[in-house]
């Protein structure tokens, strides 16, 4: 289910990324660049939450003291917090409405990120099937694993930088030359490698992201204080 609704979301934000990476061919910019745009499309959601969560706080008060009060009677609790509402002109899914709209995006940008084969190349499904199953023995595998595996698409990448010869006759190697002209270091970071814990660059990718996520966050909050 969480794979389709990667898929579903996805989709239109690969060509988002392909656009990107078609005016800036620098796949670690075009990366940065269309997580930029994506995180700025969600600003708006991300305010009408927070104003959604400031103007509760005005109430709580109230909330609380009708939970105290009624605390034993969960049917009377549920009518006076419903007249409290309507008195406030308060819906309470107004805040939970921005992050269910949010939670689909982010997942469809995980695809796009995790799958630059189908987003970025604009390989087929056909010839992805017969990529995975030369790139499977290769990287110690079996077809089945890898193809449940969500960084499967930069791992064949990586198979196909060392065994290149492997890969030749796909699509009548029009998959090989595909592949050569994406280049996935950026700053020296192989972007096709997954984050450890060791004391290298690419640990500086989880980094970036929280630090970015936090900025995203004290920016939001700024605007909706301003409102």
């Amino acid at each position: 289910m969480l794979n389709f609704i990667n898929t579903i979301f996805g989709y239109p934000l690969g060509w988002v990324m392909w656009l990107c990476y078609k005016v800036i061919p620098v796949y670690g910019v075009a990366l940065i660049v269309f997580t930029v745009i994506v995180r700025l499309l969600l600003v708006p959601l991300a305010i009408k939450q927070q104003k959604s969560m400031v103007r509760m706080q005005v109430f709580q008060p109230q909330m609380q003291e009708i939970q105290k009060k009624y605390a034993n009677n969960k049917q009377k609790m549920n009518e006076e917090m419903m007249k409290l509402y309507q008195q406030e002109n308060y819906n309470p899914m107004s805040g939970c409405l921005p992050m269910a709209i949010q939670l689909p995006i982010l997942f469809g940008l995980i695809d796009v990120i995790y799958k630059p084969l189908t987003h970025i190349l604009r390989v087929g499904g056909e010839v992805l099937t017969q990529v995975e199953q030369i790139a499977a023995p290769l990287l110690d595998v079996t077809v089945e694993a890898l193809g449940r595996d969500y960084s499967a698409q930069l791992k064949i990448i990586g198979a196909v930088q060392q065994h290149a010869e492997a890969f030749a006759g796909v699509d009548g190697g029009a998959f090989l030359q595909q592949v050569g002209s994406l280049n996935l270091n950026f700053l020296g970071i192989d972007l096709t490698q997954t984050p450890t814990f060791a004391l290298n660059l690419l640990i500086l990718v989880p980094i970036l992201s929280g630090l970015t996520s936090v900025l995203m966050s004290v920016l939001t909050l700024r605007q909706t204080s301003a409102m």
